[in-house]
């Protein structure tokens, strides 16, 4: 952000998804769509991941590593508490985290659900998006809808019911899944393998539970491209690109890290086949792409996402009331929105 302000930006970076308007009120990208219909970027990209680079039918980068939040959880723990299945709807994940919550007077040995701190304003989104809203557009947030309000709500009932932490980070909460210390997890796809290959049990992947519906924000970041910069550099950086984000480069991220592959020729694969019939897991979160879209893509999102956390945190601890921290957050939100738009013209 500091080398882009001051006009002496990289040639390429690789930001979240979230960035993109703010990088367009900077006037900072490079429109790749010419670039890309020359080639075969809209025939393989799958249009979901695809359209988190895309803004008013122009396209502004490349999607590369791609991801959801899911729902992780202790198979093993499960089994002990006598639960057969994950849960599919927010009444069962409540019912799911009592039955899963160990305690000893004030100690808590296992909570049921944790949510992955940190990023939980995206975790959020997902679950505004499970009540029906994407809680924003390019020139404002919604944070204190209805349905935001009521997503939020029951995070905070979650909190005093005892089965979820009212703070947590982002290690943090995969390292407390992987010993033991919560038996269910809300994180990223991105986390699988660590996951898979770190825990001392059976680890299980599902969709988030839904509300009215299923809903997930995507997350991860596409590679962008600078737009001041010579023409020769540009073309340099578009076939770096288009490397970082061919079949089996996407693949082999896929298999090593979680994140969610972004060429359908990636899927198709023969590797990529049998990885999936080998790690099932591997494909829940595709699967829930179907309900899934970018996440906060607004102009001054590094703010807006700060104004969200703080009221997302102060609420669970009950320092606030929901509707009265979801607005706060809105006001101050859309005042940086409009501060941005204005700097754009």
């Amino acid at each position: 952000m500091t080398s882009l302000g001051v006009g002496d930006p990289p040639g390429t970076w690789l930001p979240i998804n979230s960035a993109l308007q703010t990088f367009l009120a900077m006037g900072a990208l490079e429109d790749i769509t010419a670039l890309a219909k020359a080639d075969d970027i809209y025939q393989d990209f799958l249009p979901g991941f695809l359209g988190t680079c895309i803004s008013d039918d122009k396209l502004y980068g490349l999607p590369f590593q791609c991801s959801t939040p899911v729902l992780y959880y202790n198979k093993t723990a499960f089994e002990k508490a006598g639960v057969k299945a994950a849960p599919t709807t927010w009444d069962e994940l409540l019912e799911t985290a009592k039955a899963l919550t160990i305690r000893q007077g004030s100690d808590v040995s296992q909570w049921g659900v944790t949510i992955g701190g940190g990023w939980h304003d995206w975790m959020f989104e997902s679950y505004v998006r499970q009540n029906g809203l994407v809680p924003w557009t390019k020139e404002k947030v919604m944070f204190d809808a209805p349905e935001s309000v009521n997503a939020l709500e029951f995070w905070l009932r979650m909190a005093q019911e005892g089965v979820m932490p009212t703070a947590s980070t982002w290690q943090g909460s995969a390292n407390d899944f992987m010993a033991g210390r919560t038996a269910m997890l809300y994180h990223s796809t991105g986390s699988l393998t660590n996951l898979r290959k770190s825990s001392p049990f059976e680890v299980g992947v599902a969709f988030m539970p839904k509300n009215k519906t299923f809903g997930a924000s995507m997350g991860g970041g596409p590679i962008h491209i600078a737009k001041n910069q010579p023409d020769a550099h540009k073309q340099a950086c578009w076939t770096f690109a288009r490397w970082m984000t061919n079949t089996a480069n996407q693949s082999m991220w896929c298999k090593e890290t979680g994140y969610l592959a972004a060429r359908q020729s990636s899927w198709d694969s023969a590797e990529m086949k049998s990885f999936v019939t080998e790690v099932p897991a591997a494909k829940i979160a595709l699967d829930q792409a179907a309900y899934a879209g970018a996440f906060l893509q607004v102009p001054g999102y590094h703010k807006v996402r700060e104004y969200l956390k703080s009221a997302l945190d102060r609420t669970v601890i009950g320092e606030i009331r929901p509707d009265v921290a979801l607005r706060e957050a809105t006001v101050n939100s859309n005042r940086e929105i409009d501060r941005m738009l204005r700097r754009r013209g």
